[in-house]
């Protein structure tokens, strides 16, 4: 459902749409949008939110009662279209370009203004109609549905207790590049986590030892690995592969996305094959690799990515 078509001022599109979205919020919570809540999610003055929320009620999208606001029926339908259209664009993102992680955001921002309905399931279909977006969030159906599920943020997570991430919030931006630099997304496993008096949490991160900041933490929401989904002993990182040195990859981490990842499984670094490192640059990085006889070069950043374990030495017969 679009009630502005292409042609409609884009800046009076994108401020309805935008405080569509807000409302949505704020009914999904069990509150109402009031005039400074809009304000404030905008970044707007209030007489510009009292006038946003007057044009909404004008189109027969949102209702007051009192100072609350709520979204009508086709209110709710728009802006579940202006979220399922944010979603998928950067799952497309995600899956199927270059962009980095804290850039999906704003580029999807942009996209969900301009593509229309049709577009938009054309690109669920190319996308084999995913039910969650690449930060974890439930991608609303074509019919209007809002997929739901239970989870535990991180900050609650019981020391000692495996985790695995489901959704990382991708606001504010400098803590989610903050959890992006750390190699956190959706599936990225946590082990032997505690609590530190600061607030930030102590874990064990595809075998490496991370302390999670207490205000990214705020951003991680989780829930239990699945049965036999236990970690090989030994697990490690292809970045700490010393020279000469020969593993098995494992996997590559949930973290490596779009033409990467496409890149490194077309390369065959894929689970059960025998890597060596081989040499490196006078400057450490990048450095060589030996996998199916062939030599790839692979930067620190990349080879971090690479799960790896140690192969099982043979008994002499």
């Amino acid at each position: 459902m679009r009630l502005f078509e292409k042609s409609s001022p884009g800046t009076l599109r994108v401020r309805l749409e935008d405080a569509l979205k807000h409302l949505l919020d704020c009914d999904e919570s069990g509150r109402g949008a009031t005039v400074d809540s809009l304000a404030g999610a905008l970044c707007r003055p209030r007489g510009e939110a009292a006038e946003i929320l007057g044009q909404l009620r004008g189109r027969g999208l949102a209702t007051a009662t009192g100072d609350a606001h709520h979204l009508t029926e086709d209110g709710r339908l728009y802006a579940l279209q202006v979220v399922r259209t944010h979603r998928l664009y950067e799952t497309w993102l995600a899956r199927e370009t270059s962009t980095p992680a804290v850039d999906w955001h704003r580029e999807a921002h942009k996209a969900e203004h301009h593509l229309e309905a049709a577009e938009v399931d054309a690109l669920a279909d190319r996308l084999n109609n995913p039910r969650f977006d690449p930060h974890g969030d439930p991608i609303p159906t074509r019919e209007g549905l809002l997929p739901r599920r239970s989870l535990a943020a991180l900050a609650s997570w019981p020391d000692g207790c495996a985790a695995r991430i489901e959704h990382i919030e991708d606001e504010p931006e400098s803590l989610f590049r903050q959890a992006e630099a750390l190699g956190f997304a959706p599936g990225t496993r946590l082990d032997e986590s505690r609590h530190l008096e600061d607030g930030s949490i102590e874990c064990l991160v595809e075998g490496r030892r991370v302390i999670i900041p207490a205000a990214v933490a705020t951003l991680i929401h989780v829930t239990g690995p699945a049965e036999g989904d236990e970690l090989p002993a030994g697990l490690g990182r292809l970045s700490d592969l010393s020279i000469g040195g020969e593993a098995v990859v494992y996997a590559l981490a949930p973290s490596c996305t779009g033409r990467e990842r496409s890149r490194l499984l077309d390369l065959g670094v894929v689970p059960g094959t025998l890597i060596r490192c081989e040499f490196a640059s006078p400057f450490g990085t990048p450095r060589s690799y030996d996998i199916r006889g062939a030599l790839i070069a692979l930067r620190d950043h990349q080879a971090e990515r690479i799960l790896i374990h140690q192969p099982v030495a043979k008994s002499p017969a």
